[in-house]
Parts: C-alpha cells; structure tokens; sequence
C-alpha cells in the first residue's frame, strides 16, 4: 500500500511540475545595454543548381546605443566567410556592415547598408505585446529592404529547453513572401531558441527555399544554423 501510495504522490508531482511548466508565462522583449556583443557562428548548407555548396561565416552583433525611447541601435558584422565546393575553400571578403534599429519587441524601425533582398535579421524574433506561455502563437509582417518582398512570419512557443548550459525559450518558425504563390517565392521553417533574460538569439536551425541571395542566378533552397559563441 506504501509503494501504491509513493508512486501516485510522485505521479501527481510530476504532472503538478509539468502543468506549472506549460502554463508559466514569458513577457519578451530585447533586454541589453550598450557594448554588449553577440557573436555567432553561421552556416549554411545550399543546393546550387544540384551542386552542394557549405557557407559558413562568423556573424557579431553589438549594441551602439540604447536610445531614451527604449529603441536599440545594433551593427550586425560577418566575418571569416568561406565558401566550401567539395574540397575547394574559397575565402570571400566580408559584406559591409549592416546597421539596424530595433523596437523593444524585437521589431526592425530601420536598416542601413543592409545587403541583398532579404532582411538581413532573419535569426531574430519579433515578440508580442502580452505575455506568453507554451502553445501560444502571434505573427508579424516583416517590410522588405531593397525591393524585396514583405516576409510574414508565424512563432509558437514551444516552451522552455536547455542549449548547452544556457536556459533558452524554444520557438517555432515559419515565415514566407506576402502574396507568393503555394510553392512560389521565398520561405522558411524551423527552430529558434531565444535567451529570455535578453531577447537575444541563442541558436536557430532553418529550412530555406526560393532564396534570392544577390549573385545568384537562381533562388536557392538549403538549410542556415546559428549559434551563439561564448
């Protein structure tokens, strides 16, 4: 009766701790003061006209100023770029730095010097103005820059999840060109795992297809994966 009666106590716990868990609430936003720096490591595996090609680059963000209004003035810099067919490495100077103003909620107010058609921020996230938990969804248009099309983008909060030592909110993706056709234009899915103390990207894992990347003769379609470097 005694180990009946255990094993149905710890039972109850764990279903107490698991409902805790999924109902506990999250208000986001960016939380980071100026100097401080982000530094990822980026890469991308495409298919290039059916010929594998591996990108892979080391992306820092650093924060200029954090302005009275709440605003947060960001460059975002790539360096060490190398692209990879088969066995031939082709080092590629690095793109001009991109500087981008954010909302609080993540949200881009402006950005300079950003290079090809898509947002360059595409490992960022844009949060709601409410708290949210597990299972919770919102969605955000982003303008694009350079003629490019606006990019819709869909999160769900998955919940909360360790990325190596660090505690990171998991989140799910997908993102497309406005008024594309089924099949047609720019998309994306996948994973995101957001620092909640500072709003800040902590690792990304994402499919790519239709990407216009500048230089290319066609869109590509591939996979991108950040992770943030300690």
């Amino acid at each position: 009766m005694r180990r009946v009666f255990r094993a149905t106590l710890l039972t109850a716990c764990a279903l107490m701790g698991l409902s805790a868990a999924l109902s506990q609430e999250y208000t986001l936003k960016l939380n980071v003061k100026e100097g401080d720096t982000f530094k990822y490591r980026m890469t991308m595996d495409i298919d290039f006209g059916g010929q594998s090609v591996l990108v892979t680059t080391t992306v820092t963000n650093k924060v200029l100023k954090v302005e009275e209004n709440g605003n947060i003035q960001m460059e975002s810099a790539s360096s060490e770029l190398i692209v990879k067919f088969g066995d031939q490495e082709m080092p590629q100077p690095a793109s001009p730095a991109t500087k981008i103003t954010f909302k609080p909620n993540g949200e881009v107010v402006k950005m300079e010097s950003a290079q090809g058609p898509l947002p360059s921020n595409m490992g960022s996230a844009v949060f709601p103005d409410k708290p949210v938990k597990a299972g919770d969804k919102w969605s955000h248009t982003v303008k694009g820059q350079n003629g490019a099309p606006d990019i819709e983008t869909t999160y769900e909060l998955i919940g909360a999840e360790k990325v190596a030592d660090s505690e990171a909110l998991k989140m799910k993706v997908s993102a497309r060109a406005a008024n594309a056709k089924e099949g047609e234009g720019f998309s994306s899915s996948g994973h995101i795992w957001i620092d909640p103390k500072t709003g800040m990207l902590i690792k990304s894992e994402m499919q790519l297809k239709g990407w216009q990347v500048e230089g290319a003769p066609m869109p590509i379609d591939g996979t991108m994966k950040m992770e943030l470097v300690k």
